[in-house]
């Protein structure tokens, strides 16, 4: 659930893509369109900054959740290649094994943390 706050923040970097699409989509240049439109250009060159760093930031935490693993140890398992076998049942730990790897996941994973795992054991 967002906050107030957040809610705002959300609120104005809609309205700045709107006036940077605007300013995009218009004929004019960006100091054309800034004193058209009562915009202060250092503050509309600010605001690209400010919305390429959010979406920044957003990617960095996506990729930057923390995963708990367990190595299972068999002596019996056979090192041949092994499909991916994700067991997925609601409310329950997706659990995820390839070889000797088992990952276990909470139900809440998002799909950009699972697609990275799975490429990541893809290479294993």
């Amino acid at each position: 659930m967002m906050t107030t706050k957040e809610e705002k923040r959300e609120l104005l970097h809609r309205q700045w893509k709107e006036q940077i699409a605007e300013c995009e989509s218009s004929n004019m240049s960006v100091k054309e369109w800034c004193a058209e439109n009562g915009v202060n250009l250092n503050t509309f060159y600010a605001r690209i900054s400010a919305l390429k760093k959010d979406k920044l930031k957003q990617s960095v935490q996506q990729t930057q959740e923390i995963v708990p693993l367990s190595v299972i140890q068999e002596n019996n398992t056979a090192d041949s290649e092994t499909a991916f076998v994700p067991v997925v049942r609601p409310q329950e730990n997706i659990v995820i094994r390839k070889n000797r790897i088992e990952i276990i996941l909470p139900p809440d994973v998002s799909e950009n943390m699972v697609y990275s795992l799975l490429r990541g054991l893809k290479q294993c």
